[in-house]
């Protein structure tokens, strides 16, 4: 192939990846002109605190889906539907527009950037405040159900120990009304005074028995005096008797008092204990930076043309080859003489 022939094949080539080039550079040039104006609000967001975690749920991937769901939330449709409930109650001045919301984490850090994208400056700010606050109280009355449902179990307890504890308080200060009356403990001091006489006087009788003969003739009174003794200390026994069942329910209704108190503060330090536990050892979500002043979100020109015109540069460079190859051919070899 002549020199000539190369250098129109190249130079075919090189007018159309020009052309391309232009052509790919252009059509950048009128996607970003046509593009809307956007305006840019950025905030920040602090989480962290302990988690409790077990062998199967390591450190690592607790925190990964701590962190991710709150970039999910806070781009639900949900949160968006709350904050333009918000903007709508307290700016009824403002008109509604469509804010984009990107959140990302830090790495390495409990640091979530959240990034909202609007035409209008002023809405775009108060979109983003709105979502934080409405994100705030919407995780403050999860965990404050949470709370509640386990409080209310550990309450629904405390009360019915509580109530068991004063019904037998009660019960108890009724007994003692009826067991320590004057009247109740001078019959009782005056019963055991009497038993203790009377026992000692059945076993000096006993005593004197034992040392006398059969035969004597002072067995006969001693034995009816020992006789009259036995039946008064049984009388006195007896009565005494009827006393012990009230005495016996009053220790039982002391013992079962202290036992239904015992139980009762368990609970109610155990309810601290879990209202503590949520307070104190809970994570946590806090507000770092509000949203800042809209700006305008202005696109890099440089790296979509220059992609734009390099894509069209090859695309217009494989146009020209094919047309090189179709337009420019090497003239056919001269044929031998059929009689040769």
């Amino acid at each position: 192939m002549s020199f000539s022939r190369i250098l129109l094949r190249l130079l075919i080539i090189l007018v159309c990846a020009c052309i391309g080039a232009g052509a790919g550079a252009a059509l950048q040039v009128f996607r970003i002109t046509k593009k809307p104006q956007e305006f840019c609000s950025v905030a920040k967001l602090v989480a962290g605190g302990q988690m409790a975690f077990n062998d199967s749920v390591s450190w690592r991937e607790q925190q990964a889906d701590f962190y991710g769901t709150i970039t999910e939330t806070m781009e639900s449709a949900e949160m968006k539907r709350r904050a333009l409930e918000r903007i709508r109650a307290l700016n009824p001045d403002l008109k509604d527009a469509d804010v984009a919301i990107r959140a990302v984490q830090n790495k390495g850090s409990g640091i979530i950037n959240l990034i909202a994208t609007g035409p209008d400056p002023k809405y775009t700010k108060v979109f983003l405040d709105a979502l934080l606050d409405e994100y705030i109280a919407f995780r403050q009355s999860i965990q404050e159900q949470a709370q509640g449902t386990v409080l209310k179990q550990f309450l629904q307890k405390v009360v019915t120990q509580q109530k068991s504890m004063e019904g037998t308080l009660a019960k108890l200060e009724q007994m003692r009304v009826k067991v320590d009356t004057v009247s109740a403990r001078s019959d009782q001091e005056r019963l055991v005074t009497r038993l203790n006489s009377q026992r000692n006087q059945r076993d000096d009788l006993r005593l004197k028995l034992k040392t006398m003969a059969e035969n004597d003739a002072a067995r006969a009174p001693l034995q009816a005096r020992l006789g009259a003794t036995e039946s008064e200390v049984q009388s006195i026994e007896s009565d005494l008797k009827r006393l012990e069942p009230d005495l016996a329910e009053l220790r039982t209704l002391t013992e079962k008092y202290a036992a239904d108190k015992g139980a009762y503060e368990k609970l109610f330090e155990r309810m601290e204990g879990v209202r503590t536990l949520f307070n104190t050892s809970a994570d946590y979500v806090a507000i770092q930076e509000r949203a800042s002043l809209a700006s305008e979100n202005v696109e890099d020109w440089q790296p979509p043309i220059a992609l734009g015109a390099g894509g069209g540069g090859v695309l217009g460079a494989l146009i020209g080859l094919v047309l090189s190859l179709l337009l420019v051919r090497a003239p056919e070899p001269p044929q031998m003489p059929a009689a040769i």
